[in-house]
């Protein structure tokens, strides 16, 4: 009978909506509880469930944690996978760039002396020899006029530049005893230094001015903005056989190699016991090129050897052209 009535009243209450079916339950009186379940201690129940607070960006901040792209009720939903990128990217760091001044610690460390004769870096100096390379101020380049180059080879030919460059080898041939016939003391030094200015004006006259004019050269050293020390000797020689035409690429220097030759050739005529053959004339205008070489080298670091001697405060070099462009005289 019990099961009969339990039957009939799960059909019924089957038929109407959830909602009825929990008035009606909340409707029905409870039946009276009997004293010994009163006093007694009531049974562990299970737990229920607890509803879970909504996750906002004050309670992320609050908890120390970063919000979620989801709520923490999105999360139970299936939700489809979105695509993942598989792609593996290389993490590369990039050092601070080094400074330019060639007598800073950084220059002389282990690491930059070992990154300057590496296979990509000596590839890169090796190219510095190769016309068609990229030439520094290339975008602000102007060329100099023909009135432009002469008034430049006046200028330098009583510099001082070219007053020490004389001197120099002056005293050079005089403690090495070149020219014997000019003998020594005052009278051999006075010799020998009219014989380096005779030879130093040619080479500027010819180098500066006159076949720079014919073949449409730049007679200028303009300083290279390369950081590293041996990169910016390599570049500093390289100017001897590579120049700058006047539409601003980079081409064969024919001017100082020209007038290295020409200048050779002339001091047959009043330098005393000289090789004037065709192999002592080259050797000579292979020694000239040395001497320009040595020159360049001295341009494209005396900047920082002066910032050495006077404030010994390291310091990036000034890239203006006006002060990266300077005469060569040799």
């Amino acid at each position: 009978m019990k099961v009969g009535v339990a039957l009939l009243l799960g059909l019924a209450l089957s038929g109407i909506s959830l909602r009825a079916q929990q008035s009606l339950l909340a409707s029905a009186p409870l039946p009276p509880l009997p004293l010994s379940e009163m006093l007694l201690p009531t049974p562990p129940v299970a737990a229920a469930s607890i509803k879970l607070p909504e996750a906002t960006p004050e309670l992320a901040a609050t908890l120390g944690m970063a919000l979620p792209s989801v709520s923490l009720y999105d999360s139970t939903d299936p939700q489809t996978p979105a695509a993942v990128c598989a792609q593996l990217h290389t993490v590369s760091f990039i050092p601070a760039e080094m400074s330019a001044y060639a007598f800073s610690k950084a220059q002389f460390s282990r690491a930059a002396l070992k990154a300057s004769f590496q296979h990509d870096n000596l590839v890169k100096m090796a190219h510095n020899f190769l016309p068609g390379q990229p030439l520094p101020d290339a975008p602000s380049y102007v060329p100099l006029t023909k009135q432009q180059k002469f008034d430049l080879f006046v200028k330098s030919t009583h510099s001082a530049d070219m007053g020490l460059s004389i001197m120099a080898d002056a005293l050079i041939a005089q403690a090495s005893g070149a020219w014997p016939t000019l003998g020594g003391g005052m009278g051999g030094f006075g010799q020998r230094l009219g014989v380096s200015a005779a030879g130093e004006e040619a080479a500027s006259f010819f180098s500066g001015f006159v076949f720079p004019t014919l073949f449409h050269q730049d007679p200028r050293y303009f300083r290279s903005h390369q950081t590293r020390i041996i990169d910016r000797l390599a570049y500093a020689a390289s100017r001897v056989v590579i120049g700058r035409s006047d539409d601003g690429r980079a081409v064969i220097n024919y001017s100082a190699i020209s007038g290295q030759f020409v200048q050779a050739a002339l001091s047959n005529a009043y330098v005393p016991y000289r090789n004037e053959s065709v192999s002592g004339t080259i050797e000579n205008a292979l020694t000239g090129l040395s001497g320009v070489a040595q020159a360049q080298i001295l341009n494209e670091f005396w900047p920082d050897i002066k910032q050495f001697l006077t404030s010994h405060t390291p310091g990036l070099r000034q890239k203006e052209q006006s002060k990266s462009a300077t005469f060569t005289f040799r």
